[in-house]
């Protein structure tokens, strides 16, 4: 149980760490145990898959009321601007540096809580398609290649751009075009798994990261999408029109250090470009490789 104090005696505090920093802002910790560790590790009770985060970085123990913060990590930590050197007590509203990451210790209510949530939810999911943003997805994409180099895992990006969009909008005006954005977006969430990502990268622009998949698997599943957009007609006020896309992809084993996240970004993006340049409504590459058909 989280400890909680009391407030005009009618409401709940609880102790949290609220992200500030721009990886994760907003997020909201709730300290659900007396005694907590922080860090990169998936068996962390707080995890934060950031740059410069050890595995077990900060430990939060709490004595009554009393919460504290130490470190037995080789990695700097800083509590309000100080380098952490021994046990510190926290105090609503202090500030923790672990890595690169910026904390703030806080007492919440459940209002709190909500109202952060919703501020989160505001920073990180586009608009009109409720899918999330470009900010969200490049934070997503360096942590997924982290996650698939430290597990010697595949990671799959997937660039998607809608055929001559500016033609829908010219043709049949911006609210059409809308439509035919939010209608697609909800066509696309059907395609993927649950643990996959979808985001709007911008404009008519998408871009999908796969984790743990075959090369072929995601080849398969660009096709897919360009035949399942190719057989949608797009219904909206007396406008019934048919669209096509194409996509740009790259496959990363997880094994090549030298391979970066924005490497990945740039080679799908290079690959969108060439699909377009082979006429639309394709995918690039046309084919895997030939040692993954012969799997």
């Amino acid at each position: 149980m989280s400890v909680q104090l009391e407030k005009n005696k009618s409401e709940l505090l609880f102790p949290c760490l609220v992200v500030t920093s721009d990886e994760g802002l907003g997020t909201v910790h709730r300290l659900t145990k007396k005694q907590l560790l922080v860090g990169s590790s998936e068996t962390s009770d707080i995890y934060l898959p950031m740059r410069g985060v050890d595995s077990q970085h900060v430990k939060i123990d709490a004595t009554g009321d009393a919460w504290s913060l130490s470190s037995d990590s080789d990695n700097l930590v800083l509590h309000n601007g100080r380098l952490l050197s021994a046990e510190s007590e926290l105090a609503d509203g202090d500030r923790i540096e672990v890595g690169s990451v910026s904390l703030k210790f806080r007492f919440f209510d459940e209002e709190d809580e909500r109202y952060h949530g919703a501020l989160r939810q505001l920073a990180i999911r586009d608009g009109l398609t409720e899918l999330y943003n470009a900010r969200f997805f490049f934070d997503a994409l360096h942590k997924e290649h982290e996650y698939s180099y430290r597990k010697q895992s595949s990671l799959a990006l997937l660039f998607m751009d809608i055929d001559h969009f500016k033609l829908v909008n010219d043709r049949f005006g911006h609210a059409y075009g809308d439509f035919v954005l939010k209608e697609l977006s909800d066509l696309l969430v059907t395609k993927i798994r649950g643990y996959d990502l979808l985001a709007r990268y911008g404009g008519e622009e998408f871009v999908f990261l796969v984790r743990e998949e075959t090369e072929i698997a995601v080849h398969e599943l660009a096709q897919r999408i360009c035949q399942d957009v190719r057989g949608h007609v797009f219904n909206h006020a007396g406008v019934r029109a048919k669209l096509t896309v194409s996509i740009g992809y790259v496959w990363w084993d997880g094994t090549d250090r030298a391979t970066s996240a924005e490497d990945l970004l740039r080679i799908a993006d290079d690959r969108l470009y060439s699909a377009k340049e082979a006429g639309r409504n394709r995918v690039s590459p046309e084919q895997v490789s030939s040692s993954q058909r012969s799997l």
